[in-house]
């Protein structure tokens, strides 16, 4: 089904707007429960809170200081089932949180709210917490600085690729008959005798007329301008937080334990995650105002970012020169006035338009995390008075995707970089297994896969959230012109065309993972 035969067909059960991890897990469960449903992205999926996140799969520790002991054990409870069903993208992942002069705990405070945690988890999936004295502290952390004499070690779970886990969702919406539709704007919603009744979208130039009984905004930073469109116009729901990120490259691997802390300066939680050779270090939580589109880093949390670092990681090195890029993402938090933004809290929710003066069948969704998609889309799909669906999705993945890793032949850190395929491993290496990034071990069957298999229409939609090359040390650079020649094969594109994508593919990156030289006020 395409865009053009569902606006002469019968009306969607809900049309969802916004291909995130929440609007991708929402199409997923309603075409599951058998509803007639279109998901409607105007990027491309997984673009915008998703794909730039701290991928973290992670029960928040951090909640339990704010009393949400409700979401802690929602998040570990779902962080135990991907463990369980998604092992290809979602491991397990030993963090070590020392304690330091700026701690903001005592350490009998850590301990009792690590314990706290562990029973929350009931042990699911990852290992309990441990204390560790300086030797032990000193062994597995030794650029922590001096006065880290002390801490503790916990696991919670990495997501390698979130943007991935968001896109299976949608791919498997789609194989229960549900439409895609990436690269497409919506322009309108439209209602009859108080109730929405359409929406109005526009791709490659033309526009199409979707009607619908019920309509989902689960477009995160987007919310209010897509409100704006006809849903709730002049009310805003959205109370938007930054989160900025530098990766640093070293001489050598970082090695596998991440540093999980709260920043010397003011104190906000602070993690440094080894993403690969890179190391992955963030994050900000600052007020923002103005328009999600325009959201990248800036000077000021580059510099930030970097001074709690090297006061965090003595023994790193770590140098504005090592810094490779940065990325920054929008938290769709609810609005409220004054407080610290740490305190908001993460909790979603599910806004009815006819309370506030909108059409009846509209519904905003506002905060969540990446961690629960999975409860936020049952929700969803019992409003839109879904059936029980008709089979469950919970079965652990059968583990064929590792046997062909380990019968491919490839270099260890390529089998690292292809493990997101998951299932579709075995096709990704029939498709070509020439190497085309040095820097990430990338090969020629996974642009293959992707142009033939998973929606991708762009070459920065291949380059940066199908297989991951932008997040190399090299953000892609070294292979952008190979990758554009074969997805041309598989796409049609002729020398304009390829052209074009590149310098496309090029602005974007400058703009989505620029180099620190790029931002506005950098110094040298």
């Amino acid at each position: 089904m395409n865009l053009a035969e569902a606006a002469s067909g019968e009306p969607f059960d809900a049309v969802i707007i916004g291909g995130g991890i929440n609007g991708c897990a929402i199409a997923e469960e309603a075409a599951i429960r058998g509803l007639r449903v279109a998901l409607i992205e105007q990027s491309d999926f997984g673009f915008g809170t998703t794909w730039r996140s701290t991928k973290l799969i992670h029960g928040g520790l951090r909640y339990l200081e704010h009393g949400d002991v409700r979401l802690v054990r929602e998040s570990l409870r779902e962080r135990s089932w991907l463990l369980k069903t998604r092992p290809y993208l979602v491991t397990p992942q030993r963090f070590v949180l020392p304690t330091l002069p700026w701690s903001r705990r005592p350490e009998w405070q850590l301990r009792v709210g690590l314990a706290t945690y562990d029973m929350l988890a009931l042990y699911r999936g990852v290992p309990g917490h441990r204390h560790l004295g300086r030797a032990r502290l000193r062994e597995l952390a030794p650029y922590l600085p001096e006065a880290a004499t002390s801490g503790f070690s916990f696991f919670d779970a990495r997501v390698h690729s979130p943007e991935r886990l968001a896109l299976e969702l949608a791919l498997n919406a789609r194989d229960h008959g549900a439409l895609i539709a990436n690269h497409t704007a919506v322009t309108a919603i439209n209602a009859e005798g108080g109730a929405v009744s359409s929406v109005t979208v526009e791709a490659g130039g033309q526009q199409f007329e979707l009607p619908a009984s019920a309509v989902i905004n689960a477009a995160g930073p987007w919310v209010d301008a897509v409100n704006a469109h006809g849903g709730l116009p002049g009310v805003e729901l959205l109370g938007l937080t930054r989160g900025t990120h530098i990766v640093v490259e070293f001489d050598g691997p970082p090695g596998r334990d991440a540093v999980f802390s709260t920043a010397k300066s003011d104190g906000r939680v602070f993690f440094a995650v080894p993403q690969g050779p890179l190391l992955l270090i963030g994050t900000t939580d600052e007020r923002f105002e103005g328009d999600p589109g325009a959201i990248r880093p800036d000077s000021n949390d580059i510099d930030y970012l970097l001074d709690e670092a090297q006061a965090l990681m003595p023994g790193r090195d770590i140098t504005r020169d090592r810094i490779r890029y940065a990325y920054a993402g929008l938290r769709p938090l609810q609005r409220v006035a004054g407080g610290p933004e740490a305190a908001i809290s993460r909790r979603h929710s599910v806004i009815h338009h006819d309370r506030h003066g909108g059409p009846r069948g509209m519904y905003s969704l506002v905060g969540g995390k990446l961690s629960t998609f999975r409860p936020l889309a049952r929700e969803v799909a019992e409003l839109l008075g879904a059936p029980n669906p008709r089979r469950r999705i919970d079965d652990p993945v059968a583990p064929d995707w590792k046997q062909a890793l380990r019968d491919s032949g490839l270099r260890m850190d390529q089998k690292q970089h292809l493990r997101v395929y998951g299932p579709a491993i075995g096709s990704v290496l029939d498709l070509g297994r020439g190497e085309l990034c040095r820097h990430c071990g990338a090969i020629e069957g996974e642009v293959r896969h992707a142009a033939r298999n998973e929606a991708a229409a762009t070459l920065g939609d291949l380059m940066m959230r199908r297989t991951g090359i932008s997040w190399a040390a090299c953000r892609g650079l070294c292979c952008a012109e190979a990758v554009a020649s074969i997805a041309g094969e598989e796409l049609g594109w002729d020398a304009a065309r390829r052209e074009r994508e590149l310098r496309s593919f090029r602005r974007e990156l400058d703009f989505h993972l620029p180099r620190i030289d790029q931002l506005d006020g950098a110094s040298a």
